[in-house]
């Protein structure tokens, strides 16, 4: 897809560093990941496909605020994610982002959203998403318990 495809296109929004990585694998305690320790990680070194869920779901996130009346972060859950990774991104890779809404379908009060990325380094694919997210906002839905149970336990940093 072009760049043109995407409803957001961020060039050189998010940039990979030895200190994010080293946060990424703490935080999933990945066996894949045997250098969440080291002090000094080689430029070239691959990294996880998913370090970029940060920023896809920022701009997921800003997406959908732009498709729902008053938005609540709180109010979404995630239902499936689809990672392919065509060529790895490295250490010091600075990528652009895209990002777009695919599909969105109703179903008793409650939206499934098909959101898709692109990250691009150089100009060039390395990973696409697919995510889909279901947003509970209806007039079934009890939304002051939601927002009120949501403060407590969701917590998310400014959107790209």
């Amino acid at each position: 897809m072009t760049d043109g495809a995407y409803t957001y296109w961020l060039d050189d929004c998010y940039s990979v560093d030895g200190e994010g990585l080293r946060a990424y694998a703490r935080a999933t305690r990945s066996p894949h990941v045997p250098y969440a320790m080291s002090r000094i990680i080689p430029r070239d070194t691959p990294v996880p496909p998913l370090i970029v869920a940060d920023p896809v779901f920022k701009v997921a996130a800003r997406l959908l605020a732009e498709q729902i009346e008053d938005f609540n972060v709180g109010r979404l859950l995630h239902v499936s994610q689809t990672v392919r990774q065509l060529e790895p991104i490295h250490i010091g890779d600075v990528a652009s982002l895209g990002a777009r809404i695919a599909d969105r379908v109703t179903r008793a009060g409650i939206d499934l959203f098909t959101v898709e990325c692109a990250i691009r380094v150089g100009g060039e694919t390395r990973i696409e998403t697919s995510s889909v997210v279901a947003y509970s906002g209806g007039e079934d839905v009890n939304t002051e318990l939601v927002d009120a149970a949501s403060r407590g336990i969701v917590m998310h940093g400014a959107v790209l």
